[in-house]
């Protein structure tokens, strides 16, 4: 990776004197957490919402980052699916979400006297259609790795580098995405989702996604981890049967490792 990337970072933290940084628990929002400590020390607050679509797993993650760090860190809790609108989940989810996640955000930053909030958006996701950065843009959440060009490579290594002890980890995202767009989220269907998933993570899968049909589960993983998915269908399906599925697929088109 390019110095320069890091240094660059460096200078854009630097410019302001107090950030909130939204912690998910992944490798991006923990490098920027790791390096605004760094530079500003009491004056970086790291946060994490726990919105009711995150994966407890994630959560926990996120305050052993933050302990991990040593930066100041808050956790909140919160239920997006009281907003009926993020609940019919339609298309423009991931907006209604990011939204009221900058929100919280912006109100913790006022009360703290921070004058930023950054989150963890990288160069390589600002190639993708994602609505959800779009309102973090709208309501002034900035993204220091993107805009300082890290990719997701990039940003691995420098986590390594710094000693981040999740910088291997996989990317995840909200329990929300596992369900198509129409489909009513509802707490039980996330709960579902959430330990199939678990299960599948005690046998040593990787990078996957449970995606919920309503009665049938959609297992996407990597190609590497189909072998070990098949070695273990009986105790998968009986698992995942004894959660509400009837069926158990595995998506042949391998998980794509973004």
């Amino acid at each position: 990776m390019s110095a320069g990337k890091y240094k660059k970072l460096q200078e854009i933290i630097s410019r302001h004197e107090g950030v909130v940084v939204a912690l998910s628990g992944g490798v991006d929002s923990a490098l920027v957490a790791k390096v605004s400590y760094d530079l500003l020390g009491e004056n970086a607050l790291a946060v994490t919402i726990d919105n009711g679509l995150m994966s407890q797993a994630d959560v926990e993650k996120a305050g052993e980052i933050a302990s991990e760090i040593g930066v100041r860190y808050q956790l909140v809790r919160d239920n997006f699916l009281e907003d009926e609108r993020l609940a019919k989940n339609p298309p423009q989810r991931c907006y209604i979400c990011k939204k009221r996640i900058a929100e919280i955000l912006r109100n913790i930053a006022d009360r703290e006297g921070m004058e930023m909030i950054f989150d963890g958006t990288n160069a390589d996701e600002l190639r993708e259609k994602r609505p959800g950065i779009n309102a973090l843009r709208e309501d002034g959440v900035k993204t220091p790795l993107a805009e300082a060009g890290f990719t997701k490579g990039d940003i691995r290594g420098e986590a390594r580098k710094l000693g981040l002890s999740n910088h291997g980890r996989y990317s995840n995202t909200c329990l929300a995405t596992r369900i198509p767009y129409g489909k009513e989220l509802s707490k039980r269907k996330l709960e579902q989702i959430e330990k199939a998933e678990e299960l599948l993570r005690g046998l040593g899968v990787k990078q996957f996604r449970v995606r919920n049909h309503d009665h049938i589960a959609r297992i996407e993983s990597l190609r590497d981890d189909f072998s070990t998915i098949i070695e273990h269908s009986d105790h998968i399906i009986d698992g995942f049967r004894n959660l509400g599925f009837s069926y158990v697929n595995l998506d042949l088109q391998a998980y794509n490792v973004k």
